[in-house]
């Protein structure tokens, strides 16, 4: 009776929590198909470009979560498995870097985007955001990796391999659920980032989703509806994502925390 009782609460606890976090999407939904109903989505895939814009921010987020990974991931196994000079200063200066904010570095990143011509071009975003989102990534993927045992590697280089090969055949195949926590984050700071896409973005044809907000405040000020039928666009890619791999991801936030 008395764990009965407590599952009643639990169940209760979660289904007012899970309304708690509906009632704004219910809002979001609900005023995005006042007025014109899905004539509001309709105008947000035409008036405002919408389509070109996810098209821009699908390339730009692509292009950032394999650069990342391709990046942290060998970056992660030689952190935690190889030994070499100087490995806890550097791991230590790239801890140090997750704490300086963007912004702080707008100028400077400006300046090198301006001196190379890259304005309006796709990589003006895909370096900077890839320099910023693979310290935490580098990070989570060593703290995986530092789960796996060393002897793999050692048993792998008395059977032939060298230290590349034990990576690709062993320790990559391995890091599959880190590698999906790493792409479902890498996606959302790349997809939602809006300052670096603002300042290096001025072409109407090469903006990210983010400055979307920025066109209804100056040129349908009035249209509501409008404009939460886009901010619904813009969060659907999102959705879509978390749902195709929502296994693998929570795969990913429970490896390694049992350790035997």
């Amino acid at each position: 009776m008395k764990n009965r009782g407590i599952e009643v609460l639990r169940n209760s606890l979660l289904l007012v929590t899970v309304g708690l976090f509906s009632l704004p999407l219910y809002y979001l939904l609900q005023t995005s198909l006042q007025n014109k109903g899905f004539g509001n989505y309709y105008n947000a895939l035409t008036k405002i470009n919408l389509g070109q814009n996810m098209i821009n921010s699908g390339i730009v987020t692509v292009s950032t979560v394999l650069l990342v990974i391709a990046v942290a991931l060998p970056a992660a196994f030689a952190f935690s498995k190889i030994t070499f000079s100087g490995k806890n200063i550097l791991f230590l200066i790239l801890l140090m870097s997750l704490a300086i904010p963007g912004i702080s570095i707008a100028v400077p990143v400006v300046q090198i985007v301006k001196g190379l011509g890259w304005t309006n071009n796709y990589l003006a975003l895909i370096f900077p955001y890839t320099a910023l989102l693979s310290p935490f990534a580098l990070v989570l993927m060593r703290g995986f990796m530092d789960q796996l045992p060393k002897e793999l590697l050692e048993s792998a280089l008395v059977d032939g391999c060298n230290v590349y090969q034990a990576f690709f055949r062993i320790y990559a195949p391995l890091a599959k659920p880190v590698v999906m926590i790493v792409t479902v984050f890498t996606f959302l700071g790349s997809w939602n980032e809006f300052l670096f896409a603002k300042l290096f973005m001025r072409k109407e044809s090469m903006q990210m989703v983010t400055t979307i907000p920025i066109k209804f405040q100056v040129n349908f000020y009035t249209d509501i509806p409008g404009l939460f039928a886009a901010l619904v666009l813009i969060q659907l890619p999102l959705l879509i994502i978390y749902i195709l791999f929502q296994r693998v991801f929570k795969e990913g936030l429970t490896a390694g925390a049992v350790k035997s």
